[in-house]
């Protein structure tokens, strides 16, 4: 229908151009502008359109050649033409803000101050600005279908915008001349970093999807607790901002052959947390140990890429860690396994006999990037699990939190998620002081950059007092934030996932890390068995599954297992089991699991690396 109106609001324009009539012209170019206002933004003809290779620059083309007509007797057609070349002068000189303003090697942590990045052009110029130009014959259309003198009139008006916006753009333009000289840039970033002298660099590189960078932050405090200076390299410009508040320098080098010809004397190893094919260009670099260390330890197909022989190392947590990579055959050589242990679970505290209410929390994984990976109970059962729960309400409480992911590959499992936060109807717990740390917690994280060059000019040096103020706020936040029974869906990063294990009783969790690291509190846990696959094969084939209550597809029993376990005496038959999981799964308890950490990086580095082939003589 939508399409319709816009199809034939054009035809009508165009004939009111050509007869002419100014009642019509006037009425087909109302409709025109609301369709494409309202109609087509709004709706699923914004995909039709893309696909069509309509844009938006070209709908307006089309629809302005009906102005052109209507005014094409007149001299305003002269002076509407040469506002046309002025908007594309303006586009010009935006994009050649916008390639200014990208910096070579963008940054945080590191100290560029004498650049002198200029401020980010302000919103309205890069971002509202060329949507407006689009409309800039609408004041001459409606002008000309009025009278010759309202025409001018509109002609000056929009001469005056886009002398306006023009004016703005050459002055952010000569600012930024500044960031000219890209040589200059990338050598000032490179220094800063050599001068540092990192020994160890997480490596990261993912570009499907925002809300990943949690597979750096998991590894923060961890960086942060080495015995050896730490630092960061992203790959993708959009994670620089995306990654949580730390002091660990983060570089962005986009460019594949800077990341092959990158020269830091001081380093020694580089811990993978992905497998993606952008590691080759990091695993090219003689010299260093390359060691894949992950982002959880689960029974995902992807914790056994056979792509990980690449690595000088792979690091599991506990056994269980070895052993699944001896299962799946995938020619990762036994020597080069290390456990670790999992030295982020230092945050995950055991069972607690003060609840006030028992809590169940509901951590579904995401759909994958492949069949072979997709293990999400959300679009199977994730609505039954949810629903039997809220009518064990009030006696219990749920937490539901989703992978950052979820239905980014499949529309079903987005909308079954959405159903599932509006069922919970999340009120959380509001106060004066959460307020106020809030507003702390964004004081203290510095202002939110526009784009990343003036992120690197915002968050150099980084000052350990106002980061540790800064992770007393979080952490004060976190506690005050559960206050009260309401059931909550958390999907940012606050809570984050450990504070959540906190406050659980019990985890219902799909085959993803979240189940390994669960493990570590020893309190009770449900696995989704999404395929109904027989108990005894599963249980066989997916390690976490072995200290699990098993959960099909159709939840049956879950409502008679929260009961048990709720009880002032939980009936919980799976508890020894669990224990000797939790080892099996994260290695021995001491030495504790930092400590154990250190000593691999330690051991890693200190490998003589092979020497060359000796040079035959000629």
């Amino acid at each position: 229908m939508i399409l319709a109106i816009y199809v034939l609001s054009l035809l009508a324009l165009y004939a009111g151009a050509l007869l002419p009539s100014p009642a019509l012209f006037l009425i087909a170019l109302a409709a025109v502008v609301i369709v494409e206002r309202w109609g087509i933004k709004r709706t699923a003809l914004a995909g039709l359109m893309r696909r069509a290779q309509l844009s938006g620059v070209t709908r307006s083309l089309i629809r302005d050649g009906a102005i052109l007509t209507m005014v094409a007797h007149s001299a305003l057609s002269f002076g509407l033409i040469l506002l046309y070349a002025l908007r594309a002068l303006i586009n010009v000189e935006l994009r050649r803000i916008h390639e200014l303003r990208q910096l070579p090697h963008p940054t945080r942590n590191l100290d560029l101050s004498g650049l002198g990045i200029p401020d980010a052009p302000p919103s309205w110029l890069t971002g509202r600005a060329p949507a407006w130009l689009l409309h800039l014959a609408l004041p001459v259309a409606v002008g000309a279908a009025i009278s010759t003198g309202a025409a001018t009139a509109g002609l000056v008006v929009s001469t005056m915008c886009v002398l306006t916006v023009l004016g703005a753009a050459a002055i952010h333009h000569h600012r930024n001349l500044v960031l000219a000289d890209k040589e200059a840039l990338q050598a000032a970033a490179l220094t800063q970093l050599r001068e540092y002298r990192p020994e160890v660099l997480l490596y990261f590189s993912l570009s499907e999807a925002s809300g990943t960078t949690y597979q750096v932050d998991s590894w923060l405090g961890v960086l942060a607790g080495l015995r050896h200076r730490a630092a960061i390299l992203v790959r993708e410009r959009k994670h620089l901002t995306r990654i949580a508040p730390t002091t660990l320098p983060i570089i962005c080098v986009p460019r594949g052959p800077d990341v092959m010809d990158l020269d830091l004397p001081d380093l020694k190893a580089v811990l993978y947390v992905g497998n993606t094919g952008n590691n080759i260009q990091m695993l090219r670099t003689n010299g260093v140990r390359h060691v894949f260390v992950g982002h959880g330890d689960s029974d995902k197909v992807a914790s056994t890429n056979p792509f990980s022989r690449v690595y000088d190392e792979v690091w599991v947590a506990g056994r269980a860690g070895r052993d699944r990579y001896s299962r799946a055959g995938s020619a990762v050589a036994d020597s080069s396994i290390v456990e670790v242990g999992r030295p982020q679970l230092a945050a995950v505290e055991p069972a607690r006999t003060d609840r006030r209410v028992f809590t169940v929390l509901y951590a579904p994984t995401w759909e994958g990037w492949s069949t072979d990976l997709a293990v999400s109970s959300v679009p199977v059962m994730g609505l039954t699990i949810v629903k039997t729960l809220l009518a064990l309400s009030p006696d219990i409480r749920i937490i539901y939190k989703p992978h950052p992911l979820t239905g980014y590959q499949d529309p079903v499992t987005k909308r079954v998620n959405q159903k599932i936060i509006d069922l919970l109807g999340d009120s959380g717990h509001a106060s004066e002081r959460l307020t106020e740390l809030d507003r702390l917690i964004a004081e203290l994280a510095g202002p939110e950059s526009p784009d990343d060059a003036q992120a690197t000019r915002d968050h150099g040096t980084p000052s350990p007092e106002r980061h540790a103020r800064l992770i007393e706020a979080e952490r004060e936040w976190q506690r005050l934030s559960w206050e009260g029974s309401a059931h909550r869906t958390v999907t940012g990063p606050r809570p984050d996932l450990y504070s959540c294990f906190n406050q659980a009783d019990l985890m219902i969790a799909d085959i993803s890390a979240v189940v390994s690291d669960f493990v570590a509190s020893g309190k009770p846990y449900v696995v989704t068995n999404v395929r109904d696959q027989d108990e005894d094969e599963f249980r066989a084939a997916q390690t976490v599954a072995g200290g699990a209550y098993l959960l099909g597809s159709d939840a049956a029993g879950l409502a008679g297992l929260v009961r048990a376990l709720r009880q002032p005496v939980p009936d919980d038959p799976m508890a020894e089991r669990r224990e000797r999981l939790r080892h099996y799964l994260l290695g021995p308890g001491t030495p504790a699991p930092m400590d154990r950490f250190n000593d691999a990086v330690d051991a890693v580095i200190a490998k003589p690396y092979p020497a060359g082939l000796p040079v035959l003589a000629s």
